[in-house]
């Protein structure tokens, strides 16, 4: 996202959006001392595995589940990545539960284009010594929220169904979650239609369903996530840690930067899911602002798009107050040493 967005007002023009200037996080940072419960949501998926690496090797956070959901490969796929990348991060005692396959409503959309039909590209890693929690995703979010002490964030970076069907489930547990920290939505323009972000896109009914839920929400949209890059010196440094996952994060980075070549003819992939994890890592890599997100899920060009608005005039005339921190800005450079740094502490 180049300067349009984020741009003075100048010369009597308007900006592309409104720019909504940054305030204060709302959501909860771990620490060392106090790392912060986490599910994480995911449709592995080249920028996922990355995120869950991300968030094994994080001190500040206590990752406690992954949940799979159908996107960027079907979910049978995702689930067995999440299994075996977590195996290979050294984490195989981390529970993985099963979500839906699909949308709660109509046709199924999927990302094989970019992430290949195995989700991962070309990524082969070793088999999971453990199954798939039997129950499924929903029931593997509530246990963990109705047992937790403390609330539990959750970090959806797929398709919002599972935490749709939580809320509509179990609406007792809303309380229970302490923030959503989502990779989705744009404020701008989307990546699969002009409108429209993939994981919104691939169900706009359980986003809508999401949004006017009332949980603290994150919305980390194509604005900032564009802004969190790898290119190929990222690779050849992840590869020369020497480490098994070191080798694993540069393959899934090299094959996303293959695609980013012959799709966009891009020098750098963008992790997009990672920066839902780090937010809630690291308290000053993202900056944010105060929107309010609306769902478009009408069947027009426009179905999936995230209608942002943060003027203040339009706000205050609509009734409406801001419903999510919004991703507005992202330290490149200090993405690629986190990263970098995070895969270093993995066997």
């Amino acid at each position: 996202m180049g300067r349009a967005g984020f741009g003075d007002w100048e010369h009597g023009t308007l900006p592309a959006f409104h720019a909504a200037p940054p305030v204060p996080r709302t959501a909860p940072v771990g620490t060392r001392e106090h790392p912060l419960p986490l599910i994480i949501d995911s449709d592995p998926g080249l920028d996922d595995a990355l995120a869950i690496g991300l968030a094994v090797a994080r001190p500040e956070l206590d990752l406690l589940a992954v949940t799979t959901v159908g996107g960027n490969a079907d979910v049978q796929h995702c689930t067995d990545n999440a299994l075996r990348l977590l195996h290979a991060y050294g984490r195989s005692d981390i529970p993985v539960g099963e979500g839906a396959p699909g949308p709660l409503t109509g046709e199924v959309v999927r990302a094989t284009a970019i992430h290949g039909e195995s989700g991962i590209g070309r990524t082969r890693l070793p088999p999971s010594p453990v199954a798939a929690y039997p129950d499924g995703a929903v029931a593997l979010m509530a246990q963990i929220l109705r047992e937790s002490p403390v609330p539990v964030a959750i970090a959806p970076v797929g398709p919002l169904t599972n935490i749709a069907l939580l809320l509509r489930v179990h609406p007792e547990l809303a309380s229970r979650i302490a923030h959503l920290s989502i990779m989705g939505g744009s404020i701008g323009e989307g990546n699969t239609t002009v409108s429209a972000e993939f994981n919104i896109y691939a169900d706009p009914e359980a986003a809508d369903i999401v949004f006017r839920s009332s949980v603290p929400i994150t919305m980390m949209g194509l604005d900032v996530t564009h802004q969190a890059l790898l290119d190929g010196n990222a690779a050849r440094r992840l590869r020369k840690l020497g480490t098994g996952s070191g080798s694993i994060a540069a393959e899934l980075v090299e094959f996303a930067l293959d695609r980013e070549r012959a799709w966009y003819d891009a020098p750098a992939a963008a992790i997009h899911d990672a920066v839902a994890v780090a937010h809630l890592a690291i308290p000053d890599l993202v900056s944010v602002a105060g929107y309010h997100v609306e769902v478009d899920i009408t069947h027009g060009p426009a179905r999936g798009r995230t209608v942002c608005e943060g003027h203040p005039r339009r706000l205050s005339r609509s009734g409406r107050r801001p419903n999510a921190d919004v991703g507005i800005h992202l330290d490149r450079g200090r993405f690629e040493e986190v990263m970098v740094d995070a895969f270093a502490r993995l066997p």
